[in-house]
């Protein structure tokens, strides 16, 4: 799946090019550089890459209907399938081409422990759970130029807000890390590494099942946390 998602989002290039939503007047908006806005486009350009898939190997895709539901495509041969696979697109930027990124999960209070919290099937249904990941290099734009209305004719005038895109294809643990993603908030995060490190899934668990064991056992607040890291996690685990 991997490599026929990537090959697919290689053929189709020329979509990160996006640089406006168009009416059928043929107004054309600038994107602007708000990154929810950015990441939709490019959870629009993956969805065309996953429904070649499903249509290659014959599996119906589901998009999440919900906002904030895991995950944004379910891949199934039918309702009673019960070795579905998940996908979620995942988008962030970096500033110069060397620096490390990372990027958040989902929650580690909701599904893995509720198994029907949150997400389109329950969890126990899901037997693969991957990420495309899309990074780019932000673009400041001119804010005058940024609130005007283009047409097809003038195209090259459009300020783009983003280039140099990379992407990957991962399973979600083998990119997981071992503290949460944002702030106060109950979301994994990622590992910070290159797109190499993302590429080869340095992860620092071992496993799935150890990655399952940890989210699910991680406290809330600092005052419930029986550990803070996975060398931490894996003591506790030799001393039981």
């Amino acid at each position: 799946m991997r490599e026929h998602i990537l090959n697919h989002l290689a053929s189709i290039e020329n979509g990160y090019s996006v640089c406006g939503v168009i009416d059928r007047r043929q107004r054309i908006y600038p994107l602007g550089t708000d990154t929810k806005v950015l990441s939709t486009i490019f959870e629009i350009i993956a969805r065309q890459s996953v429904a070649d898939y499903a249509r290659q190997s014959q599996l119906q895709l589901i998009d999440s209907d919900k906002q904030n539901y895991y995950p944004d495509f379910t891949l199934t041969a039918g309702q009673d399938d019960a070795e579905k696979i998940a996908i979620d697109v995942k988008t962030t930027y970096k500033n110069n081409p060397n620096d490390h990124f990372g990027f958040t999960l989902g929650s580690y209070t909701s599904f893995l422990r509720n198994g029907t919290k949150n997400i389109v099937f329950p969890f126990q249904q899901y037997k693969e759970h991957w990420i495309i990941g899309f990074v780019y290099r932000r673009i400041p734009v001119d804010a005058k130029a940024a609130s005007r209305q283009y047409s097809t004719a003038n195209l090259a005038q459009i300020p783009a807000p983003f280039s140099d895109v990379e992407v990957f294809v991962q399973e979600k643990w083998r990119i997981a890390g071992d503290r949460p993603g944002s702030g106060n908030t109950a979301n994994i995060g990622s590992i910070r590494g290159t797109l190499a490190d993302f590429q080869q899934g340095n992860s620092v668990f071992e496993s799935e099942a150890e990655f399952l064991q940890y989210w699910r056992g991680y406290g809330t607040t600092a005052q419930t946390r029986s550990y803070r890291n996975v060398e931490e996690f894996r003591a506790l685990q030799d001393a039981e």
